[in-house]
């Protein structure tokens, strides 16, 4: 395929070389416009060269370099998901589109488009500054889209790719002066999307399908993998699983977006939604895209089913106000950005792309544990099997369980790694178990990874934990095995030293700061939203580990270092480095579980901290204190406050609770306590630390529903930082 791919672009652009100059004769002042539609799903080489070539590539071909003078900017449409129900998502393919012509910069506008591109099209003609649109269409597009009034412009040429070889094209085409047919040349034979997805599901070798950008992609999110036959009734009950979950945190959500009338209609709406397979539908069928029906599809990524999700639940609502309420909210249920890549927050189990390494050669402690949990047994305030569901999934259990009977798995088949998962795998590799599957949870994902490892003859499987680190985030996985009512016993694999919280970059190896300069902890993707709409520039300070970018602005001396939150302990990695390289200056924004009688969204900001043995540190030095009055015009503030510390929400039992109210704690959280004692034992450090209540401990929303409340917790969120970046970059 690949000899033919080369001879039909050769002959592809020698024509262009020939005729472009006739086609389309060069205008004083012209703007020309090159357009691209496709569903990119993924995209092509075929599609990444034809819009590398109306760039001026001379990398494709040399006579590239003629075309993209003509061209002064490509517009690529990205075609939502309509009625083809792609397999990788909008942003996904977008992302996908955009690594691939990355090196082209502003030259090129990608953009979505709702069902086709017409108004896309209609936009760009209807721009004054546009003189000529040439559009870049296959054989089969054209045929459909020709009708349409807007592509009667006379401004508009045309350059339509057939999809098959020369002498196989339709003769329907018309060649008239503003349409050209490129015979037998275009996105070459077998490149269809389709095309590539069978082959790259049937094992397909990646670095021959796609260009490399799109490959990385592909491989980082684990794209166009379809788990294997033996998960797949796993897979299935996952995707059930999680719109079970959703549907119940949208239901939660919906009072504090509208009223009990509409909250309950809707609920009526989303209960009636029934869960079909491809497969088992007529794709001629009405009802296939019919508001009352969910369409499950094994292939398509977490990402896709978050999309999908969010799409089906809000049909009712198309055309009217609470559209757009609704629509932010079901987003940020489902799935979010995370280090620039989408990260869905469904259950989802996909392959995994493992650079094969030989094992570690580190020092590796390797232990028997049984499966325990340190807090006593106890009546909990929370529905704590809800909780532990939310991170070790409940069709996961039961098909591990499953496995057991069939001694597929034995119950101490469960590996903890303080190790990377490339560690991980070579460990495992050696026993034959060298296929691992992700499994993406709906909560608790960043301090800990679940794979399920297999081995293909004799057919058998591993559980493996990896990036377990911290002993709070120890404490939080042991009781997560535990409550899951799985495994008895597990392997604790400790390497010395184990992973590090982050790796800087040579940027941020080197960097430098100064008591002027700020840490911003905690609710990193609020602060950034904020900094990017003022005109602060990030840039990354760490090549792997947890998220931290250094801003900085043309007008501002001042530098701010934004650092994503961490579990328990690890704070004082972040305070101890960053101290370290000069910082003197630190607003921390947390959340925390409420034991007094406060609201979701309130704001504490804490004056000591009581640990496990109720022993209290002092946090008077906590300069948020001196913004309580302020503040508290914008949101509800309780100043002065007592904090108890846990290292896991699974030490919340009622008696737990009850006590601690009886000692006048207002709230509890698992940072707060780490926070007191480095202000405490470091005098020269100016440390600001507010909570945002996000549970009531023993009230009526409880962190098993706090998803359903993400919107009211944004809400104080974004007024703290609107408030307080002002104070952070206001010279003194």
């Amino acid at each position: 395929m690949r000899r033919f791919e080369l001879f039909s672009l050769w002959i592809f652009l020698s024509f262009l070389s020939d005729s472009f100059s006739a086609l389309f004769p060069p205008m004083a002042m012209a703007a020309t416009v090159g357009f691209y539609a496709g569903s990119f799903d993924p995209p092509t080489l075929g599609e990444v060269a034809i819009a590398r070539c109306a760039f001026g590539d001379a990398g494709v071909h040399k006579d590239c370099r003629d075309i993209g003078k003509k061209i002064s900017r490509m517009v690529v449409v990205v075609n939502q998901a309509g009625d083809e129900d792609p397999l990788a998502s909008t942003r996904e393919r977008v992302l996908m589109v955009k690594k691939a012509l990355q090196k082209y910069g502003d030259r090129v506008e990608i953009v979505t488009a709702t069902g086709d591109s017409e108004e896309k099209m209609r936009s760009l003609l209807g721009d004054g500054n546009v003189e000529q649109l040439i559009r870049f269409i296959d054989e089969e597009s054209y045929k459909a889209a020709r009708s349409f009034a807007v592509n009667q412009d006379p401004r508009l040429l045309w350059v339509v790719v057939p999809l098959k070889k020369q002498g196989n094209s339709s003769p329907a085409i018309d060649t008239s002066a503003n349409v050209k047919l490129l015979s037998g040349i275009g996105q070459f034979k077998g490149e269809s999307s389709a095309a590539v997805q069978k082959a790259i599901q049937a094992g397909g070798t990646m670095g021959g399908l796609f260009d490399p950008a799109v490959k990385e992609v592909i491989e980082r999110l684990g794209l166009y993998q379809p788990v294997s036959e033996d998960l797949a009734a796993l897979q299935k009950s996952l995707f059930e699983e999680s719109w079970k979950g959703f549907l119940k945190d949208l239901k939660s959500a919906c009072p504090s977006i509208s009223n009990q009338k509409e909250c309950a209609d809707l609920g009526s709406a989303w209960d009636s939604i029934s869960i079909a397979t491809d497969e088992s539908m007529d794709r001629t069928d009405p009802k296939k895209f019919s508001a009352d029906v969910l369409i499950y599809k094994r292939a398509q990524s977490g990402d896709r089913w978050a999309e999908k999700f969010t799409d089906t639940a809000l049909k009712p609502l198309q055309g009217s106000a609470r559209y757009a309420q609704f629509k932010p909210v079901a987003e940020d249920m489902s799935s979010k950005i995370y280090q620039g890549y989408p990260d869905d927050k469904l259950f989802h189990l996909r392959k995994v792309f493992v650079q094969k390494q030989r094992p570690s050669m580190e020092p590796l402690k390797v232990s028997q544990k049984p499966a325990s949990c340190s807090p006593p047994r106890g009546p909990y305030h929370m529905d704590i099997v809800d909780y532990t569901s939310d991170r070790f999934p409940m069709a996961f259990a039961a098909f591990l369980k499953e496995q057991f009977r069939k001694r597929s798995i034995s119950p101490t088949e469960l590996y903890v790694h303080n190790q990377s998962v490339e560690e991980a795998h070579a460990f495992h590799r050696r026993d034959g178990f060298a296929i691992f599957y992700f499994l993406q949870t709906r909560r608790g994902q960043l301090h800990r990874n679940i794979y399920l490892a297999v081995r293909s003859k004799p057919r058998a499987y591993r559980v493996v934990f990896t990036n377990v680190r911290g002993r709070d985030q120890e404490a939080d996985v042991f009781c997560q095995i535990y409550h899951s009512g799985t495994f008895s016993s597990f392997h604790w694999l400790q390497a010395r030293p184990g992973l590090p919280l982050f790796v800087f970059n040579r940027i941020g190896a080197s960097l430098k700061l100064n008591d002027k300069d700020w840490l911003l902890f905690g609710f990193k993707g609020k602060w950034t939203k904020i900094l990017l709409e003022q005109g602060w520039q990030p840039q990354p300070l760490v090549k792997e580990g947890l998220d931290i970018d250094l801003f900085t602005h043309p007008t501002i001396k001042r530098r701010l270092v934004v650092a994503r939150n961490v579990y328990g302990s690890d704070a004082n990695i972040i305070l101890d480095t960053f101290h370290k390289k000069g910082i003197r200056q630190v607003v921390y924004l947390g959340t925390s579980g409420a034991v007094a009688n406060y609201q979701i969204g309130d704001v504490t900001i804490p004056d000591q901290v009581i640990d496990s043995n109720k022993n209290s540190v002092p946090f008077e030095r906590n300069f948020a204190h001196a913004y309580a009055g302020d503040l508290s015009n914008r949101v509800t503030i309780h100043d002065g406050t007592k904090h108890a510390w846990v290292q896991t929400i699974y030490q919340e039992t009622e008696a737990l609770l009850l006590d601690w109210k009886s000692k006048s704690v207002a709230a509890m959280d698992v940072e707060g306590l780490y926070l007191a004692r480095f202000a405490r034992d470091h005098h020269d450090l100016k440390l600001g630390a507010f909570f945002v209540i996000s549970d009531q401990t023993l009230g009526d929303s409880t962190i098993d529903e706090s998803e359903s409340r993400l919107n009211v917790i944004d809400d104080s969120v974004y007024k703290l930082v609107a408030f307080l970046l002002p104070k952070v970059v206001a010279p003194k």
